[in-house]
């Protein structure tokens, strides 16, 4: 695997795991006034979470 492939791979997988982190333990974030929905982290995190098994597995056929 490629070092920038293995780098985004993890990087990719923090990120997601760090949206369900949030969810779980029910933090809340906010931007100017407005509260962030915990439902927009889940999305955030199949996101992000299907990108990095993406990328690991067309790395690892190449």
């Amino acid at each position: 695997m490629k070092p920038a492939s293995l780098l985004s791979t993890a990087f990719l997988g923090i990120v997601s795991l760090s949206h369900l982190l949030r969810v779980i333990l029910g933090l809340e974030v906010q931007v100017g006034r407005a509260l962030v929905p915990s439902w927009m982290s889940l999305v955030a995190f199949l996101f992000c979470g299907i990108l990095a098994v993406l990328l690991y597995r067309e790395q690892r056929r190449a």
